[in-house]
């Protein structure tokens, strides 16, 4: 079995390498990114990175989102697909503002929309929507971010109010760039016209090429400003790279082949990058320099000669090539450092290729290999010295006696990658240091938790939407008292080597300083960030990354603020009722205690009224009241003999006017007028006020009670007594008692 896979390895190598020669020994060296890793599909059509710094990759079915760790990937079915006449070519994304991406594909438009996660269904009502009475035939963005669409033969801009006719058919419109004032179509024919974006006056136009010329690029157009003009990329029966000068008006061809070309990339270094059905080219645009890499090496041994779909560069100066059937293939030219060993370096006689060269690895960091039989010692520093010996089998390390690494690829326990190849060998130096520990975008965040459960978009947890859309546009989180349980997720979009990313976090209101994260909150570059009972406050929520622990840079500091409101009984509103309440008990109280003390006072100047009226009485019953006859009075025999009879009688309720009338021989009417004339009183308050009188001398003493009195004194009850006795003394008999008391 061994035998039969070392004949074919043997065999593809041998025809692989005898194409490339040294091709293989440089820099590139490439991980694949598969289905293995999160991906949807293999099968990558298209790569871009958004304004946050997470990438884009589209297959042929679905959008893949990328966080640096996490893929999300999402369908594009039927009702998502709008039927786009006018496009024939391949692939393109564009993205309008922060989160829309539009996806045109040969005759077919897509929108996703990255705030939800989710294409758009309807894009024939949107249009609609948008004021397009006629089906958009084809649509693009420019350098300014605004939307261009062709509907009814005509390129409209809303923003702008531009509309401008498009020549008839067979001529028809690929592709537009535009600056400031100018507008630059580029049409099938090889055609590159001016405009004024004020106006729309054609200003010039100028071919790439000849009209002969016209079938061999008018197929597709990829077009990328530089500068002071644009590099465009052209496919028909073959493929063609050119240059057009804006200030001269001039196309130059740098390129052409009689290939596909299929997907281009200007680097800040002033080189271009355009990938083919044969690998990908490098032209140096400074020196016209070309360099074709037609298969490339990866890190687990293979050289894959493959069609290259796309290519980007990430912010991290990382490339990203995209295949038709094996999924992505990073590059970092500071991820390994390259050292070859040519055969000229050594004793060794190379006379077939490396597979039949084997590496092992002691516990030291040695590294070993066994090359036809004969076992060496390779050792090779990071200044690119390197040393071959020849050694005896007896001192190859016992744990490496037969078990040498099998092929012609190598891994070291410090990442470094051990090739042999036709003339020599390869080494991969593992070189894991960015050269700037500066990250070029803020942390993204990626999820959030309440109680452990991660919150979806635009779903309602206990009666409120926590995220409005998916968590990298949210930057303000409300949440109920009872939702204080949290955990905030984040990632630093570090492609080039996640796991050694450095956080640090700090919410605003609970940490006094920065918290440093610990392995233990970071799962392969993924931060984690957990708080419990959180007491209802405004927080802000602050994160940083760096590649090195002690190197921040503030600016890249991503923030969320975050509301945890407090109950209903706790709100401000609460609070002012609380206190509302409290002013109205305290007047109330208030008003209870000046009523109470009036009352006390009111009572107080009664008694005192009462016990000088008690007083007057007890003088003017000493005296005999005034009812008592006067002997110096004419009359005065009569009314001593009238209060005599009353008071004989006093016992008896019943004695009465014409009682007394009778004792007295007069009738009725002529006692009334003579009591009246000498008293002012009629006989009845006479007979009264004589048992009142008495009543009060009863009262005085003390020792009967108020039912007795009233019995000796004729009232028909105590009641009755009391209610006399008051309208004549101004208090009831039992104050009389008591205020006599306090008297003495």
């Amino acid at each position: 079995m061994y035998c039969c896979n070392f004949k074919k390895t043997l065999l593809f190598l041998s025809l692989v390498l005898g194409v490339l020669g040294k091709m293989l020994a440089n820099d590139f060296l490439f991980t694949p990114v598969n289905t293995s890793n999160g991906l949807s599909d293999n099968h990558i059509r298209y790569i871009m990175e958004m304004p946050d710094g997470r990438l884009v990759f589209t297959t042929q079915t679905h959008i893949n989102l990328f966080d640096g760790v996490h893929f999300s990937h999402y369908a594009r079915k039927p009702e998502h697909r709008y039927p786009l006449e006018a496009y024939s070519g391949f692939t393109h994304l564009y993205l309008q503002g922060d989160s829309l991406l539009w996806l045109k594909d040969h005759h077919q438009l897509s929108a996703f929309d990255l705030k939800k996660e989710q294409f758009v269904n309807d894009l024939e009502q949107y249009f609609v929507q948008q004021g397009l009475t006629e089906p958009v035939d084809d649509l693009f963005t420019d350098q300014q971010d605004r939307l261009w669409l062709v509907s009814g033969g005509q390129l409209l801009q809303e923003d702008l109010q531009f509309k401008l006719d498009l020549p008839p058919s067979p001529q028809h419109l690929q592709d537009l760039a535009s600056d400031h004032e100018h507008l630059y179509l580029f049409f099938n024919t090889g055609e590159a016209s001016c405009y004024q974006l004020n106006g729309g006056q054609r200003l010039y136009t100028r071919a790439a090429y000849p009209a002969a010329e016209s079938s061999n690029f008018d197929n597709t157009s990829l077009i990328i400003p530089k500068g002071e003009g644009f590099y465009q990329l052209r496919n028909g029966s073959k493929g063609g790279f050119f240059h057009f000068d804006v200030p001269t008006r001039k196309w130059t061809r740098i390129m052409e082949k009689d290939y596909t070309l299929n997907t281009l990339m200007i680097t800040g270094d002033n080189k271009a990058y355009i990938t083919c059905v044969q690998g990908f080219w490098i032209i140096d645009l400074d020196s016209h320099e070309q360099q074709h890499l037609p298969a490339l090496r990866t890190q687990r041994g293979k050289v894959l000669a493959t069609e290259i779909s796309t290519i980007y560069q990430d912010h991290q100066e990382a490339l990203w090539l995209g295949t038709f059937s094996r999924g992505l293939l990073y590059h970092h030219p500071h991820r390994y450092h390259l050292l070859s060993l040519d055969k000229t370096d050594t004793s060794l006689s190379w006379k077939h290729p490396g597979p039949t060269t084997y590496f092992g690895e002691d516990r030291s960091g040695n590294i070993y290999l066994n090359d036809r039989g004969k076992n060496y010692q390779l050792n090779v520093d990071t200044s690119g010295k390197s040393q071959l010996l020849p050694i005896s089998p007896t001192q190859v390390p016992k744990e490496l006696q037969r078990e040498y690494g099998s092929d012609a690829a190598f891994s070291a326990s410090d990442g470094s990658l051990y090739f042999a190849d036709k003339d020599g060998y390869s080494v991969y130096l593992s070189h894991p240091d960015l050269p700037t520990p500066a990250l070029s975008h803020p942390p993204v965040f990626t999820a959030f938790y309440l109680q452990g459960e991660k919150i979806l978009p635009n779903k309602s947890y206990h009666s409120r939407v926590v995220l409005p859309s998916h968590p990298p546009y949210v930057n303000h989180i409300e949440l109920n008292h009872k939702q204080n349980f949290i955990i905030l997720e984040f990632s630093a979009l570090n492609y080039f080597d996640p796991k050694r990313t450095h956080y640090r976090y700090q919410l605003e209101g609970i940490d006094e300083n920065w918290v440093y994260a610990t392995h233990n909150q970071q799962s392969n570059g993924i931060l984690q960030a957990h708080y419990t009972n959180l007491p209802p406050n405004e927080y802000r929520f602050k994160v940083a990354a760096s590649v090195a622990p002690d190197r921040w840079d503030e600016k890249n500091t991503t923030s969320i603020q975050l509301v945890i409101h407090a109950p209903w009984w706790k709100t401000p509103w609460a609070y002012l009722i609380y206190t509302l309440l409290i002013l109205l008990i305290t007047y109330a109280a208030l008003r209870l205690y000046v009523y109470q003390t009036k009352k006390r006072l009111e009572r107080k100047n009664k008694e005192d009224l009462l016990l000088e009226r008690i007083r007057s009485l007890i003088e003017a019953t000493a005296t005999e009241d005034n009812t008592k006859p006067d002997q110096n009075q004419p009359e005065s025999p009569f009314i001593a003999q009238a209060v005599q009879l009353v008071e004989q009688n006093l016992h008896l309720p019943g004695y009465s006017v014409e009682q007394l009338s009778r004792d007295l021989c007069m009738d009725r009417t002529g006692l009334y007028r003579k009591l009246v004339t000498l008293l002012d009183q009629s006989p009845s308050l006479f007979i009264r006020n004589i048992r009142l009188q008495r009543a009060a001398q009863l009262l005085l003493q003390g020792q009967l009670s108020i039912a007795e009195v009233a019995e000796q004194t004729g009232f028909s009850s105590s009641s009755y007594l009391s209610k006399c006795f008051q309208e004549r003394y101004g208090c009831r008999p039992s104050e009389y008692a008591k205020t006599k008391e306090n008297a003495r």
